[in-house]
């Protein structure tokens, strides 16, 4: 069985306005999960050391990390990262700009399993319902492409930022993936939104997902993550 967790880390900064990545990595240390796919990965403050910052987010798990930045300025970047306690096989980044609007991107790291090659996509679509639609409409499109390698088993997470409960918006993805119930992520003190989503291909089966909702997690982000245990099969 594997363990992925999908996390807006709000730049690192917690409810008492602290940027500290330690803390982060300690307690995702302890959830013992294979994968993590992170959202708002900052290291853009010149007075931080990036390389530090992203030790002790890995350290703790022994994790590899996969950046897949959308912003970089001269001391650092903005954007999407995955932590894999798996092999890395290759890995992509597709764009998801829209203009006039924030970079986006989805990011793709495919990693070797004991039992099979897993396929990982994470993304942070944006603030404007027109801008997710379109974005959303790549991301279907990128899948479809990967269905002629229909037996790799695949999952997308992140933060959609679709606020709408009864939404037709991810349509174009329910033909390739199913999606996990979790549960309401945003704000993380009083969850009221189900921001952050997870969906998986027919070859990986669900055995527990839900949100982490705990004193740490209410405080580190914005954001609660998420979770989703599952079991890949080649048999669907």
């Amino acid at each position: 069985m594997y363990r992925m967790i999908s996390y807006n880390l709000h730049s690192g900064v917690g409810r008492d306005s602290v940027q500290d990545y330690a803390r982060i990595g300690r307690m995702l240390a302890t959830k013992h999960a294979d994968f993590v796919l992170l959202q708002e990965m900052d290291t853009r403050s010149a007075t931080r050391n990036t390389a530090a910052d992203i030790n002790a987010l890995c350290e703790p798990g022994g994790y590899t990390f996969v950046p897949a930045a959308t912003q970089i300025r001269p001391h650092g970047w903005f954007g999407n990262a995955i932590l894999t306690r798996h092999p890395v096989i290759k890995q992509n980044v597709i764009p998801l700009n829209v203009v006039h609007r924030e970079p986006r991107n989805v990011q793709k790291v495919w990693v070797q399993t004991p039992e099979h090659t897993l396929l990982l996509h994470n993304t942070h679509l944006g603030l404007s319902r027109t801008e997710r639609r379109k974005q959303i409409s790549r991301i279907g499109n990128e899948l479809e492409i990967e269905a002629v390698n229909a037996d790799v088993p695949a999952l997308l997470a992140g933060d959609l930022n679709e606020w709408w409960y009864f939404s037709s918006l991810f349509r174009p993805l329910k033909r390739y993936l199913k999606s996990v119930k979790t549960g309401l992520s945003f704000p993380s003190q009083l969850p009221v939104f189900r921001l952050d989503r997870v969906w998986l291909s027919e070859h990986c089966k669900v055995v527990k997902s839900g949100v982490i909702n705990e004193r740490q997690t209410r405080h580190y982000s914005d954001h609660l993550p998420l979770f989703a245990d599952f079991e890949i099969t080649t048999e669907v």
